[in-house]
């Protein structure tokens, strides 16, 4: 079976500190595959198994999408008073999921406002202190490559905030959740080297992991700590060319 982590979600409000479980969100404010209906002030959104569909109130169709296995909730995404509707479709690729959010605008007309592939992490949305607002995390695919032949899949995340309906990456704008991340992230490594041994061996099985840590290093602008990290952690003997590959990756993922 393969295994999809999902890290739980830290934020701050009021000066409490409060940690949410991702299965929490997933399961309280996503719905799976089931019926589910959506009233906005113009027209209604129903999902119907696998099926999306958005009527007027005198039952005038005006939108339908044909979905794999969507999740549906309703967020107000840029804080204007108005919720957007998020879908999470969960497609199943070479043996594995990938998931794919779709936030669509509800404000007037509906339509598809944007869409990203997540890859084989599942996204979510959480309260950012550093934007003062809500934000989208979700992982970035080009490091799928390293998810092949193993059984626990990683990615390193990626930032986004809606805004004018669109998503914008805003990694530079962000730290905590970085951080954050890796902290389950490396816990995890630590963990099967204590367990399976602290070689080449286990390196290549944990690869995933030790590439997501190191790039969600560099993402929150701690260079010294990834290269510190990339060295203790990756103990196989092509480690440049690999650091390199996971550059160039990175790069390629923030086009």
């Amino acid at each position: 079976m393969k295994s999809y982590y999902c890290a739980p979600v830290t934020f701050e409000v009021t000066g409490i500190l409060y940690t949410t479980l991702f299965f929490f969100f997933l399961f309280t404010q996503t719905s799976f595959a089931q019926n589910q209906s959506y009233p906005f002030e113009f027209f209604t959104a129903n999902i119907e198994g696998t099926k999306l569909s958005v009527i007027t109130p005198e039952q005038k169709l005006i939108f339908q999408k044909e979905f794999v296995q969507p999740a549906s909730h309703t967020s107000d995404m840029d804080e204007d008073g108005v919720n957007e509707m998020l879908i999470i479709d969960s497609v199943k690729i070479n043996g594995g999921i990938n998931f794919i959010l779709f936030i669509y605008n509800t404000l007037d007309s509906f339509y598809l406002a944007d869409s990203i592939n997540s890859g084989s992490f599942l996204p979510y949305e959480t309260a950012s202190e550093e934007t003062e607002g809500l934000i989208i995390v979700t992982g970035n695919p080009s490091f799928e490559i390293f998810n092949k032949g193993v059984s626990d899949y990683f990615l390193p995340i990626n930032c986004w905030k809606y805004e004018n309906a669109a998503l914008s990456l805003i990694n530079d704008e962000i730290y905590d959740i970085f951080i954050s991340e890796n902290e389950y992230v490396v816990d995890y490594i630590d963990k099967f080297y204590l367990e399976n041994g602290e070689d080449c061996n286990s390196s290549l099985k944990i690869k995933p992991a030790i590439a997501a840590a190191f790039v969600n290093y560099i993402n929150a602008g701690e260079q010294s700590v990834a290269s510190k990290f990339f060295k203790n952690y990756y103990l196989c003997d092509d480690i440049e060319e690999i650091e390199n590959q996971i550059h160039v990756l990175l790069n390629k993922g923030s086009e």
